[in-house]
């Protein structure tokens, strides 16, 4: 039976860039799964919110009867001091971590706490999906831009980013402010890519209003405060889930995209049963029953679509590890704090 420890779940910083990848032997899989099975148990630390992570990783189980899942749900900020804590004793009682993307996890590479070896299922992944032999990604979290369709014809919807800036939408458009998330931060770093200029000026000139999260940001265009907001996907999806009034755009442009990614600690007690943890979670079953359960965007091509957003096969996906870095970081929060007075 699956053991699930929960705790609170945080956004987590995403602002470091890939590394060059290992070279990794590729294992003896035959021989990894008898030893798995041996083990008989993997620990998971993850944040993955509830209760999409638990009913994943039942999946799991039922096709690892052997292996009993024990996983442990921590905010971010936890789940790295956790971590931190083990591998700086000489030890680890985890087994697989899954988390968003930080810098911390170079650190750990670097520093040698992340096993380097190949999953077999990784061949079928797009290089930037895959670090150092070390860091996989097997999901992403997307900017998109939403619209009421309660206020806004289909026909009249705004599908680009620059269409964010349109004055007939002045006072009618809302966002989570950057100096609260990093989701934002890429997205403001990408515009910049972009060569828009002044968009805190300009945005604060077409009535911007900021909301409390990501889910605060959807549930105003829900209400009809706002009619158009720049906001990361999942709560998107839970909202499209309840049936509410709203439509969402994922620009042809660009999509700037936040990776949940897994690795197997160096010191896993039981690596092995880790390893086909991991494999399993990028084979084309795990990732399907990924999709199917979260209703989100999977990494792995050919699995197909979430049922309620599209997938990422064919939109260009820019990740955060291309767009942030603590100067911007700093610059972009320091410009908008600024100009909207908060000193």
């Amino acid at each position: 039976m699956t053991t699930i420890r929960r705790r609170t779940l945080l956004p987590m910083p995403f602002i470091a860039a890939w590394g060059a990848s290992a070279t990794a032997a590729a294992p003896d899989w035959d021989a990894v799964t008898a030893a798995a099975n041996g083990q008989g148990r993997v620990n998971i630390l993850h944040n993955t919110p509830p209760p999409l992570g638990d009913l994943w990783m039942a999946e799991f189980h039922k096709t690892f009867p052997q292996i009993q899942v024990e996983a442990t749900r921590l905010g971010s900020s936890e789940l790295m001091q956790r971590f931190n804590t083990e591998n700086a004793a000489g030890v680890s009682q985890t087994d697989v971590v899954m988390t968003l993307w930080d810098d911390t996890l170079l650190k750990w590479s670097t520093d040698g706490w992340i096993r380097t070896w190949t999953p077999p299922e990784a061949a079928a992944f797009d290089p930037q999906y895959k670090v150092r032999d070390q860091i996989y990604v097997v999901q992403l979290i997307r900017a998109s831009m939403v619209s009421s369709k309660t206020r806004i014809r289909e026909a009249d919807a705004p599908r680009e980013w620059v269409d964010f800036f349109n004055p007939k939408w002045k006072d009618r458009i809302g966002m989570d402010p950057p100096w609260r998330s990093v989701a934002v931060q890429e997205m403001l770093a990408y515009w910049n890519q972009m060569g828009m200029k002044d968009v805190a000026q300009r945005l604060k000139a077409n009535g911007v209003r900021f909301f409390n999260g990501s889910a605060g940001v959807v549930q105003a265009v829900i209400r009809g405060d706002i009619w158009v907001a720049a906001v990361i996907d999942p709560p998107v999806i839970a909202a499209l889930g309840d049936d509410a009034p709203i439509r969402a755009v994922f620009p042809e442009s660009g999509i700037p995209a936040i990776a949940t990614t897994m690795f197997v600690p160096a010191k896993a007690p039981n690596a092995e049963a880790g390893m086909v943890f991991l494999n399993w979670a990028m084979s084309a079953a795990g990732q399907k029953q990924f999709l199917d359960i979260a209703g989100a965007p999977v990494t792995r091509p050919g699995v197909g679509s979430p049922k309620l957003v599209p997938g990422i096969e064919g939109q260009k996906i820019i990740l955060s590890t291309i767009l942030l870095n603590p100067d911007n970081q700093k610059a972009i929060i320091d410009e908008w704090r600024s100009v909207f007075g908060l000193q």
